[in-house]
């Protein structure tokens, strides 16, 4: 299924700098998981550029007949062709992937199957497949922060909705979004240029308030940019705004 759905995507253009955005719903249950990853398709699509350069993943069980389901190794090959449409070291891997989490990483739950972990070094490999050194990567998940040390480089930029040693929350039936996810995403406008920091310290304030209201210990969010991605982003930017005028 993964070839039926990149048949819709086109390449990238050679010589100018674009995003291909990867968005992942790794649980079967409850629908927080798919409503978030298509609220982050949307959103992050706009922000990036890549509406027509998204591929979407998913282990829930309303979207098992219209997408790709997901395992460790299934990520890896998806990033390896979705990569093909890439042009090397110019443009841009954005991923966000939403679920439950460990401390030993993401949970991969597809209906009627044994759960298993995507690890933070699994997580590296699969990202390792893009020809592009440029990485974006969010994690809505409990305890994602587990994964920053491994994917921070100098040429990426990780923002996860916890930090290695505690949840984070909404994601339980009932929930349309994450605590996370909807402070990030929902209704927020991205205004152009984007400023990462700024956006990252206003969601925090939000799901810090949220949390306190409902008597939750912080969930504590984590943010990097490197300074090599930082300058990669203020260049991408300006090509995107040019393009678009």
């Amino acid at each position: 299924m993964i070839e039926q759905q990149l048949t819709q995507i086109p390449a990238g253009v050679e010589g100018k700098k674009e995003a291909f955005l990867l968005v992942i719903a790794g649980f079967d249950q409850p629908a927080v998981f798919s409503n978030e990853m298509k609220l982050a398709a949307k959103q992050l699509g706009k922000v990036f550029n890549a509406q027509s350069r998204t591929l979407l993943l998913s282990n829930s069980t309303q979207d098992a007949e219209l997408m790709s389901q997901v395992t460790p190794f299934r990520l890896q090959k998806a990033i390896d062709k979705f990569s093909q449409k890439m042009n090397g070291e110019e443009d841009l891997l954005v991923v966000y992937i939403v679920s439950h989490g460990s401390k030993d990483g993401v949970a991969l739950k597809q209906s009627g199957v044994p759960l298993v972990l995507l690890s933070p070094y699994q997580m590296q490999l699969a990202l390792l497949e893009a020809p592009t050194p440029w990485k974006a990567v969010f994690i809505s998940a409990c305890y994602s922060g587990v994964f920053m040390d491994t994917l921070k480089t100098s040429k990426s930029m990780v923002m996860t909705a916890a930090d290695a040693t505690h949840p984070s929350f909404g994601c339980n039936f009932g929930q349309k979004y994450t605590y996370f996810g909807n402070e990030l995403l929902n209704d927020r406008n991205f205004a152009a240029p984007v400023d990462w920091y700024s956006i990252f310290q206003d969601t925090v304030k939000n799901v810090k308030d949220r949390e306190q209201g409902r008597g939750f210990e912080h969930s504590n969010p984590q943010f990097w940019m490197g300074p090599d991605f930082a300058a990669y982003l203020a260049s991408f930017n300006a090509e995107s705004i040019t393009s678009s005028q």
